[in-house]
């Protein structure tokens, strides 16, 4: 073979492990920013299931006005 050639093999080769190696990384940084949303969305289901339940249980027990306050950290991302 020429040198050419081989040098030529060598490039595509490392282009194409550089297109991999940038698929994988982009691949796992997705997936740990979706997980870090799901994460965000279950502490806030849980934060309005609370707040929920202290509305449902004033109105139950028959007091009057002001209801509960909701959450300080309702919705509070980064």
């Amino acid at each position: 073979m020429s040198e050419g050639v081989i040098v030529a093999l060598v490039g595509v080769g490392g282009t194409i492990g550089g297109a991999v190696v940038s698929q994988l990384f982009n691949a796992a940084k997705n997936r740990l920013e979706a997980y870090r949303l799901a994460q965000e969305m279950q502490a806030d289901n849980q934060r309005l299931w609370q707040w929920n339940r202290a509305l449902v249980d004033h109105i139950y027990k028959g007091l009057g006005p002001p209801p509960p306050e909701p959450p300080a950290d309702l919705f509070d991302h980064d």
